[in-house]
């Protein structure tokens, strides 16, 4: 209890909270966390049942794909960590009294934006967009802010005036999270540099060091930290295939021969993953697509002189109406949803499909897309 009294007094001399007297019309409760690797504690709020009256704000976040797409060229890298994220953001004295929270010392209410309110990512995104959406060679997601050039001149021109710029919004940052011209940084889970994007090394051994599942539970965690990777590991649908299908109610739980290869497989997979191409909308691009019994796998190609390199995979499981589709029916459907899915990359573009399935050269080469059946267009 002390070191919660100790947090509370911290974030009340930061400005962070304030102490109330009065009653209020909101009341939530506190929920303490431990942090890891320290012996301190992370006051929290629960605020599920003030989320269910907030007016979200219609704002778009970009997603992780849509961010690292715009890195194209970059060579020398700053990564920045705006300080306490959602606290450099002040409430209006009306917003604050409804995030009043309850502790064993009395109640405070958040003069700062909290964690926990649902409108916070999306109104933090939109403030720093704000910002620095304006200015060239630096992207943001949430309080993550990547800073990159060409040239080390080209870095350290746009380096200076993002800092100015911030200094002028009166966003500070966290100096020990930040790391500057570097060759190399890791951001958003992936490592970025000259050559390209690979997923972060303490991902890909955490999944080294799973051991094979016993139970359905056990699965579930170690197939969701797999498709987090999922950009990284071609055809991961069908490869994944025998385990995902233990976690259907309709079969028992038998860890067989299937099982265990696919799950070695994945393993050995991420063991060496490859390195992905950065996006650059100046380079031809290649949707390659393919079907296969029970699912869909798909890879964006950029060429690089005489090579096409991948620049992100994807795959996903085909559904039982969908496994019923004639084969054609099912290519068709992978180039389709290939294309659906690499939108952002391709509006505007003029790019080739490749596809193994010689028949669907006559369909597609003699209609419109939008003349094909509905379930595949």
């Amino acid at each position: 209890m002390d070191k919660v009294k100790q947090e509370l007094s911290r974030m009340e001399d930061l400005g962070v909270i304030t102490k109330i007297e009065e009653p209020t019309d909101w009341c939530s409760g506190m929920v303490v966390v431990p942090k890891k690797k320290t012996d301190k504690v992370r006051i929290c709020v629960d605020l599920t049942h003030l989320n269910l009256s907030v007016c979200r704000e219609k704002y778009i976040l970009p997603s992780v794909e849509e961010t690292l797409g715009k890195l194209a060229g970059a060579r020398i890298f700053s990564k920045l960590d705006a300080n306490m994220g959602f606290w450099q953001i002040p409430l209006t004295e009306e917003s604050a009294k409804y995030t009043t929270f309850i502790t064993p010392f009395g109640c405070y209410y958040f003069r700062r934006l909290p964690f926990g309110i649902a409108s916070a990512p999306e109104h933090f995104q939109n403030r720093m967009s704000e910002v620095i959406n304006s200015l060239e060679g630096v992207v943001c997601h949430m309080d993550d802010v990547l800073v990159w050039g060409r040239t080390q001149e080209e870095h350290d021109t746009r380096l200076h005036v993002v800092l100015k710029r911030l200094q002028e919004a009166g966003i500070s940052l966290n100096v020990e999270k930040c790391e500057l011209s570097k060759q190399e940084v890791i951001f958003l889970g992936h490592v970025i540099s000259a050559n390209g994007i690979s997923p972060d090394p303490s991902k890909t051994e955490a999944v080294k060091k799973m051991r094979e599942p016993t139970n359905v539970s056990e699965l579930r965690s170690f197939l969701g930290t797999v498709n987090q990777l999922g950009k990284f590991i071609p055809q991961l649908a069908e490869r994944d295939k025998p385990l995902r299908d233990l976690l259907s109610k309709k079969n028992h739980w038998v860890w067989g021969i299937d099982q265990a290869q696919a799950f070695q497989d994945l393993k050995d997979s991420l063991a060496s993953p490859p390195v992905l191409a950065m996006y650059d909308p100046n380079r031809d691009s290649k949707v390659s697509a393919d079907a296969s019994s029970y699912g869909l796998g798909s890879v964006l190609l950029q060429k690089w002189g005489s090579d096409w390199r991948p620049v992100v995979y994807i795959s996903r499981s085909l559904t039982p109406t969908e496994q019923r589709y004639a084969q054609i029916e099912k290519e068709a459907l992978a180039l389709t949803w290939a294309c659906e899915r690499f939108r952002n990359f391709l509006i505007g573009k003029h790019f080739q499909m490749e596809t193994d399935h010689k028949p669907l050269l006559s369909l597609l080469g003699s209609q419109q897309l939008d003349a094909l059946p509905p379930r595949i267009q």
